[in-house]
């Protein structure tokens, strides 16, 4: 990695918290209460992270969003996780407050959101096939 990764050197300015369920990063908020929460080892991604670090990440970002939540009088956080810039699986934690639009329109609109660089008919033979290949993966009977 040619970059020092912020969640395994974390920028002490940065830091807003780091135990055993992970760490808190504030990194470029798009607002106040605009956290990021990351699991303790370094995994790129959430297909590569053990369920274990997930459900401790989880824990935390819940009890981060419910301070959140609190401190801001915001409705609810957004949870989002993208992971294009820092390779370190984490989720950013947004508050989203009463007066502000949903963000649903702008990632699935097909006219102008992350949606419209998608191709415009999904192919339900292969959508079928992840469908029941998924669930007999997880279980489903």
């Amino acid at each position: 990695m040619s970059e020092k990764c912020i969640f395994c050197h974390p920028d002490p300015e940065a830091l807003v918290f780091s135990g055993k369920d992970g760490i808190v990063l504030v990194d470029y908020p798009c607002r106040p209460g605009h956290v990021l929460v990351g699991i303790r080892e370094h995994q790129p991604s959430l297909h590569e992270v053990k369920p274990e670090d997930a459900a401790a990440m989880m824990r935390l970002a819940v009890a981060a969003a419910k301070q959140i939540v609190e401190m801001t009088g915001a409705e609810k956080t957004y949870v989002i996780a993208v992971g294009d810039k820092d390779k370190h699986f984490h989720v950013h934690l947004i508050p989203k407050m009463a007066s502000d639009p949903s963000v649903g329109p702008y990632v699935f609109s097909e006219e102008k959101g992350w949606a419209s660089f998608l191709p415009s008919q999904v192919d339900k033979a292969e959508m079928r096939r992840i469908t029941e290949t998924l669930g007999r993966s997880l279980g489903r009977k």
